[in-house]
């Protein structure tokens, strides 16, 4: 599955299908606005399954220190969440990152609570995001 070709649909439906095999549920309950944790019951061990099927499906590397960076961009970690909360500046980030997610994005988040703003439609855009960069 590591075409650079393949189209965004196809994309889409291999993470739903890759989310539903690690979360052991039924395919047609998983959508591209479900949230993990809250919607599919998803705990921190089940990403790592997730990220893992991922990876190897579409040959590419997502590392949790990635991940973090991609959240703060640019900005120092202070500057990201001044005394452990997410500042103004960092929940503007986030939100411009996880679009799916802006709703959740609310003053008084904590950096340890990024996970729980994760839907399946984040990993598609990770995996878009990683397949951008590649070159043929």
């Amino acid at each position: 599955m590591t075409d650079l070709t393949m189209s965004r649909a196809s994309i889409e439906e291999t993470v739903l299908k890759l989310v539903a095999e690690a979360l052991a549920t039924q395919a047609d309950k998983v959508r591209l606005s479900s949230n993990l944790m809250d919607d599919l019951g998803a705990e921190s061990l089940d990403f790592l399954d997730i990220v893992f099927k991922i990876e190897r499906a579409f040959n590419i590397q997502i590392t949790r220190g990635e991940m973090e960076r991609a959240a703060r961009g640019d900005m120092s970690e202070e500057d990201f969440a001044p005394a452990g909360v997410i500042s103004p500046a960092g929940l503007a980030r986030l939100r411009e990152l996880m679009p799916e997610a802006v709703d959740r994005i609310q003053p008084g988040l904590r950096p340890v609570q990024i996970l729980g703003l994760f839907s399946v439609q984040t990993f598609v855009n990770l995996v878009l995001g990683k397949r951008e960069g590649q070159t043929a």
